[in-house]
């Protein structure tokens, strides 16, 4: 049977799916949030040259606490909220900081806990993608910035999972795969939507290598990174179809299996940049 098209972004996480799924990762989480760590290394460099003046800086999505803990070694802000929509995570980000370093707020990107233009600093490592509504997750960004404040933050771009998704479009049309933002819609919404003065944007695809599909997906659930669309099967995927999945999956030339995530990096300012 002939693979049918990789289907359009349809879907949107269900939040509460979002919550308990990473919630249940929080505590094995480091130990495979390796792409994660890379992207928020870069992410952090952003920072040496472009650094707002140390005041409130919010960590929004901050999961196990491992970038905040650089924010604060590196930069040392006068306060630092690291706010997730985790419980489960702030617990193992506050073992990690103390109670001295960070003020900890389970909270919704989509409604920040913060009064208007409150903030100096908005940082958020992939957590946009996990929002039904990016949108209004960057309108909140804007809004608890101050006039000279800034937003630094990433997301996984369209071609992530690329693989995936067209192998499992082999198998049946239902939503397997989450589905992502591209650098121009997110970059309109940034300016048209949000408000923001200006926005900066980078690109790049990463392509990690595993030894077969059981292996990625046993990742993906590891970090919490599960299918969360709200059209996702509702029951457990048979064996037959899963493995119709797994043979349409294409196999690298040396063996194995690879997997694309593309990552957009921006930073928008909420006046004009200096």
């Amino acid at each position: 049977m002939p693979a049918r098209e990789c289907p359009p972004g349809e879907a949107r996480p269900d939040k509460a799916w979002v919550r308990r799924s990473f919630g249940a990762a929080a505590d094995r989480y480091d130990g495979v949030a390796h792409l994660q760590r890379a992207v928020g290394e870069r992410l952090c460099s952003w920072l040496a040259t472009r650094l707002p003046a140390p005041g409130v800086w919010v960590d929004v999505g901050a999961g196990t606490g491992r970038l905040t803990q650089q924010l604060c070694d590196r930069h040392g802000p006068a306060h630092l909220f690291a706010l997730d929509l985790a419980e489960a995570m702030l617990r193992v980000a506050r073992e990690r900081l103390g109670r001295e370093r960070a003020s900890y707020l389970c909270g919704d990107a989509e409604a920040l806990p913060f009064a208007d233009r409150s903030v100096d600093l908005v940082f958020s490592n992939l957590t946009l993608q996990w929002c039904p509504d990016p949108t209004r997750a960057l309108r909140e960004f804007r809004r608890v910035l101050r006039p000279d404040g800034v937003a630094l933050f990433s997301t996984l771009g369209p071609d992530t999972l690329r693989e995936l998704r067209c192998a499992w479009a082999a198998v049946d049309a239902r939503s397997h795969v989450n589905t992502f933002i591209d650098g121009a819609t997110l970059t309109a919404a940034a300016r048209n939507a949000a408000g923001f003065a200006e926005v900066a944007l980078d690109s790049e695809t990463r392509i990690l290598a595993y030894p077969d599909v059981y292996a990625l997906m046993r990742e993906l659930k590891a970090l919490g990174a599960r299918n969360v669309t709200t059209g996702r099967a509702r029951h457990l995927t048979g064996k037959k179809a899963f493995k119709a999945m797994v043979a349409a999956y294409p196999r690298s030339p040396g063996g194995g299996i690879g997997a694309s995530f593309q990552v957009l990096y921006a930073m928008a300012w909420g006046g004009k940049p200096p």
